[in-house]
């Protein structure tokens, strides 16, 4: 039995100081320690480093992941791992977490890019109503504002940009190493209780290559089919991020703290037995993947047992028709499936709000609309440029925008509990 004991440290201030060290929810970040680490690499040439707070006058544009730091303080694995030690299965021992706080990569890419590699922008807004919608704005960030160094292409960049920020993450969780957390909660998928369902959570993903992928024990995923994971895997950091179109992305802290996978383990042994972990990849390039990945996710859901599923996904668009072949391919496999998703109503939810449905659909679940319009105010600061990179518009002044281009919005609406009405 795959067993995680998780250790939270609630992060609710930070400041900088010459060590890292945390007391009563408060973190002091090592500045030097910090910049060393980044460094390291030359194909970056210099970070600049920022807090925010939430309820800061603070607008954050150029994100690109945004990292829980995590570090693993006993087991055989490590976090984050194909990034920060080698690919071994991870999700046993003990993790230690900083709970409420991110490593945030903020940076332009060095070259110019267009089509589905170029860069869409995500909004965190550290106050006002943005903070409501966006993913981040709850919590401390701690911002790296990077300049890049010696790279040939964006594809290099990024990879030094990830592999800097996971080193941040896990130094950063490494002070607490020798702490006892104010909450320990044990993870593992006991035996089944008898007469509760068993549910399994099917979480499709992003992966067409470089700006639109998530990576799997550290590599990208674009070339998989489903897989089974274990959700101790999750927590541990198996999954990352590294999808950077615009509010349907989904930062590392989203995978490795996702609303689903809570609230499952939260039911496990009381009215659900919780089976295990799908990952599938969306967006594949014809109906013939499409169709391929949506029966494999299926099969493996029926070799789990499951009298049930949940499903969730990442983006929209061409990724919608994977994400609902597989709601078909589940409930034609004799498997009741609940989904959640966010519509595309228009500004006043009077369009035509889902790309693809098909009648199998018996149990949908709206999270709301995602090009409503908000108005955000000015702001005092403005951090990681001066115009927004997908329009050119100046960023610190009031700004009137759909909510998908906040950042991540789709999965915090998920995780906030926002739904749509019927009326």
């Amino acid at each position: 039995m795959m067993t995680l004991d998780l250790a939270s440290f609630p992060v609710r201030r930070a400041r900088f100081g010459m060590d890292t060290r945390y007391r009563d929810g408060e973190l002091i970040v090592g500045h030097d320690a910090v910049r060393a680490l980044v460094l390291q690499d030359a194909r970056i040439k210099d970070v600049r480093l920022e807090l925010v707070h939430p309820g800061d006058s603070a607008r954050v544009i150029r994100v690109l992941d945004a990292i829980e730091p995590l570090t693993k303080v006993q087991g055989p694995s490590c976090t984050f791992p194909g990034f920060n030690g080698p690919p071994r299965t991870c999700g046993s021992g003990r993790t230690h977490r900083l709970e409420g706080f991110t490593v945030m990569q903020v940076t332009d890419f060095p070259y110019p890019a267009s089509g589905v590699q170029a860069f869409e922008e995500g909004i965190v807004e550290m106050s006002g109503p943005g903070a409501e919608y966006c993913s981040a704005s709850d919590r401390v960030n701690l911002l790296l504002v990077l300049t890049p160094g010696a790279v040939s292409n964006n594809i290099e960049y990024d990879d030094a940009v990830r592999r800097a920020s996971l080193r941040v993450a896990d130094f950063l969780a490494q002070a607490t190493r020798e702490m006892t957390p104010p909450k320990l909660e044990t993870f593992n998928l006991s035996e089944d209780t008898p007469g509760l369902p068993r549910i399994v959570w099917i979480h499709q993903v992003r992966s067409q290559g470089p700006m639109i992928q998530t990576f799997l024990y550290g590599h990208e995923m674009s070339g998989s089919v489903p897989t089974v994971l274990h959700p101790n895997e999750m927590l541990d950091g198996a999954l990352v991020g590294g999808n950077y179109k615009i509010g349907t992305r989904t930062p590392t802290y989203r995978h490795t703290w996702h609303p689903s996978l809570a609230a499952l383990y939260q039911r496990h042994g009381k009215d659900i037995n919780f089976a295990g972990v799908i990952i599938a990849r969306g967006h594949h390039e014809n109906e013939f993947l499409k169709e391929r990945s949506a029966q494999i996710a299926a099969k493996l859901a029926v070799m789990l047992r499951a009298n049930g599923a949940l499903c969730t996904y990442e983006a929209t668009g061409n990724t919608h028709i994977d994400f609902m072949l597989i709601v078909q391919a589940l409930e034609q496999a004799g498997i009741p499936t609940g989904a959640v998703v966010h519509e595309y109503g228009g500004p006043e939810g009077k369009d035509i709000s889902l790309v693809d449905f098909v009648p199998e659909a018996v149990a949908l679940a709206s999270s709301g609309g995602i090009d409503r319009r908000l108005t955000l105010p000015a702001v005092e600061k403005l951090i990681g440029g001066t115009r927004l990179a997908h329009r050119g518009e100046e960023a610190q002044g009031e700004l009137n925008l759909p909510l998908q281009e906040l950042y991540a919005v789709t999965v915090e609406m998920n995780a906030r509990g926002h739904r749509a009405q019927e009326y």
